[in-house]
């Protein structure tokens, strides 16, 4: 009688493999294609128009890639006598730093007596902070600039900066933030005598550091992309920021398209520049936000 060997018997005995299946990410990266294209083809088409001549932008059939790419549009930009684009960008960037760090800062000294100190009426107050948010700002925009005209401040970088340092957003994320970090840490520092400044300065900020650089981040690009705001508080040419001086470009019967693009492809590298830097702490911030300890 045959005897089988073992190797023949672990042959037999090994369940035949199912059928492959395309894994769940496949449909999902798909989708994530899909979008990055969307969102990624107008900076694409922007950043094209910039490299061609004018005579190429409004061809027939449109060129998505430049046939003579060309970096003049560039030069006429940098060397413009109708405006200085280097003058732009510096106040563009003096005034979104200086409110940046005016912002976080008085968010930060309200958000923490808000989500740790314990007085009455406290959510009452926060409730009455937030529902701010409700209301349209161009409600508030001609009192505003009543105020601005009031203090001497139109023409000036005052009226960019003063008017929306206090920011509902902020002080509500970083309320959240604050409420996630363990009680513990501030009880050891009562009990060593610490102070509600030195717990603030030493604890709760260091601690808070991924939610700052958000709402940092935020800030510095939703300043620098400010337009509305400054086209009507700001008329020298001098003091004017950079997405206010792109429209210089675009006049009542003419627009140079060329020379537009370059101008908002300058005016989008230093935004770019910040959310790169501040990728990880934008992900962690937002995503530790409002948890619990």
């Amino acid at each position: 009688m045959a005897v089988s060997s073992p190797t023949s018997r672990a042959v037999t005995a090994t369940p035949s493999k199912p059928p492959r299946r395309l894994p769940r990410d496949i449909p999902r990266f798909i989708l994530l294609c899909i979008l990055s294209v969307i969102f990624l083809a107008p900076v694409y088409w922007m950043i094209s128009t910039s490299l061609k001549p004018e005579a190429d932008v409004l061809a027939s059939p449109v060129q998505w890639i430049p046939r003579n790419p060309t970096l003049d549009n560039y030069r006429a930009v940098l060397t413009s006598p109708d405006g200085n684009i280097l003058r732009w960008t510096w106040n563009s960037f003096y005034i979104a730093l200086v409110f940046t760090i005016a912002h976080v800062f008085l968010c930060a000294i309200t958000a923490y007596p808000l989500a740790r100190m314990r007085f009455r009426g406290r959510n009452g107050w926060f409730w009455f902070i937030l529902s701010s948010l409700m209301i349209p700002g161009i409600v508030t925009f001609i009192p505003t600039y009543l105020m601005m005209f009031s203090f001497h401040w139109i023409d000036t970088p005052h009226a960019l900066i003063w008017p929306g340092v206090a920011g509902v957003f902020g002080i509500f994320l970083l309320r959240q933030f604050f409420m996630g970090i363990p009680k513990e840490l501030e009880e050891a520092a009562v009990l060593d005598g610490a102070g509600s400044w030195t717990i603030l300065w030493r604890i709760i900020l260091p601690l808070a550091l991924p939610a700052l650089v958000t709402l940092a981040v935020f800030s510095f690009m939703g300043s620098w992309n400010n337009y509305i705001w400054p086209l009507f508080v700001v008329s020298k040419v001098d003091q004017l920021t950079l997405p206010v001086g792109v429209t210089t470009f675009s006049q009542r019967y003419v627009t140079d398209y060329g020379k537009l693009m370059a101008t908002a492809t300058i005016a989008a590298v230093p935004a770019l520049i910040a959310y790169l830097l501040a990728q990880r702490f934008l992900v962690e911030g937002l995503a530790t936000t409002g948890m619990k300890e």
